[in-house]
């Protein structure tokens, strides 16, 4: 038995699944986020890949995939609305439905005249349904590597790993005031950390996927810790988490996202509760408040103005926020001509011309509130397919950390529900999840987690009645 398990162990550590997703990790966010078409074309190659190295490792059936089919089949629909988007035209459609009710003789509806007959975008909608389609795979290909822990911690230590990169390339450009990534001129300011990101909120999306996971490891460290009596060894168990979620947190701030560092301080509150009801410790629900204390402490200390003087000169009645609430004004108004299958996926821009307010500067010309963007462009079915997709992963991901089988495991489980509960958040005042590398780094996060085994229940039982047999006899 214990030399098939370590067969066993040693051909998933060679398996080229898990070391194809740490890549993936690892790459993605270099080339400016895999933004160009060409990058993003790359990053539907290797999902597509992995999806087929997963059904490869998967010995059985129930193995590919584990808990990520139902949550993947839901992002795969939004992928089929766009298949639909690009057949039957949903502003057509709208406008066509409109000119049936119409009284005989009444003047047409301009704007919906205007958007009839054709896809806005059919372009955008292709890559869109090409990027919905390359996340499910992803998410399915990282929930059958996560069944086993020496891959969870592989595709741990790349996601950490490429988000210290992400912090340190910054910091070194943050220093220069440099204006220009890989050489090349961007706009944005330099006062702000963005790593190979264009936009530093962009930056901070990712940091946050990987906040999340260090705060998760962090968890698992101190359950360990106390089983140990070294102090040394505390140290070593300790000291490398704290370490790194110092250092992610302040990159966070560094990049002057405010909505990002007020989802990191939610995030990590709601992390700490979820690890004491999970625990039944109650007490260590103020492990997601200090740890938040410690966090803007260790920012403040470090550099006050830089990296929460942002946060602390923003206004009720500043001006970018008057300007946020007139383009969620106008996108509302824009959702509510085509409100169940929307514009088009990906063609939030070409869509937003039709109401878009004179004067507007070009980076508002998002919507800068993901689920904004997605009525507008998906309506109502994307966004019911987006919410049961994550509905599905959150239940499987609170399973896991009730009855993952190790503590590693039920670690595995809160890292992903902080990740899934950042991106909830953030996602309401910024587009963060529509660039490729997010996108990939958060559903190879979730699918990870969702890929821990939840036996425990089972092996308790089985361990109890081992140990009682004996007594009985």
């Amino acid at each position: 038995m214990a030399l098939g398990r370590s067969l066993d162990r040693r051909r998933n550590s060679i398996h080229p699944l898990p070391w194809l997703l740490a890549a993936v990790l690892l790459w993605a966010p270099v080339p400016f986020a895999s933004i160009r078409e060409k990058h993003q074309a790359l990053l539907a190659v290797a999902a597509f890949a992995a999806l087929a190295l997963a059904a490869l490792l998967a010995r059985r059936r129930r193995e590919l995939g584990a808990h990520a089919l139902g949550p993947a089949a839901a992002l795969a629909g939004v992928a089929g609305l766009a298949g639909l988007q690009l057949v039957l035209p949903p502003a057509g459609a709208v406008a066509q439905l409109h000119s049936w009710a119409r009284e005989p003789g009444s003047p047409p509806d301009e704007a919906l005249e205007t958007a009839a007959g054709f896809a806005l975008n059919p372009t955008a909608v292709g890559w869109s349904a090409m990027a919905w389609l390359a996340a499910a795979a992803l998410l399915v290909a990282a929930a059958t590597a996560g069944r086993s822990r020496d891959h969870r911690r592989l595709l741990g230590a790349a996601l950490l790993a490429s988000a210290l990169f992400q912090v340190i390339f910054g910091a070194q450009h943050l220093a220069r005031r440099s204006t220009s990534i890989w050489g090349r001129e961007v706009p944005n300011s330099p006062d702000r950390l963005r790593g190979t990101f264009v936009n530093p909120d962009h930056c901070a999306t990712f940091l946050l996927l990987a906040l999340a996971a260090t705060f998760a490891w962090g968890w698992w460290a101190l359950r360990r810790a106390r089983q140990v009596e070294a102090a040394e060894r505390k140290v070593l168990l300790l000291a490398p988490p704290m370490l790194a979620w110092l250092t992610l947190f302040a990159g966070l701030a560094f990049t002057g996202s405010r909505s990002a560092l007020a989802a990191a301080l939610a995030t990590t509150v709601l992390q700490g509760a979820l690890a004491a009801a999970a625990a039944r410790r109650w007490r260590v629900s103020v492990s997601g408040l200090l740890a938040a204390g410690v966090g803007l402490g260790f920012v403040a200390m470090v550099g006050l103005q830089q990296g929460l003087g942002r946060w602390l000169a923003t206004s009720p009645y500043e001006v970018t926020w008057n300007i946020r609430l007139g383009v969620y004004r106008a996108s509302f108004e824009l959702w509510q001509r085509a409100p169940w299958l929307g514009f088009g996926l990906g063609s939030f821009r070409d869509a937003f011309a039709l109401v878009s307010p004179p004067g507007l500067p070009a980076s508002f010309w998002d919507a800068h509130n993901q689920y904004l963007e997605l009525l507008v462009t998906g309506g109502l079915a994307a966004l019911a397919l987006v919410a049961a997709a994550a509905g599905l992963a959150v239940a499987s991901l609170s399973r896991v950390l009730r009855r993952g089988t190790r503590s590693e495991d039920r670690a595995a489980g809160l890292a992903g529900l902080g990740a899934v509960a950042a991106m909830a958040i953030h996602s309401f005042f910024d587009f963060g999840l529509s660039m490729p590398a997010n996108a990939a780094a958060f559903v190879t996060l979730v699918g990870g987690a969702l890929g821990a085994r939840t036996d425990r229940a089972d092996g308790e039982k089985r361990n109890n009645g081992a140990s009682q047999s004996p007594a009985g006899g």
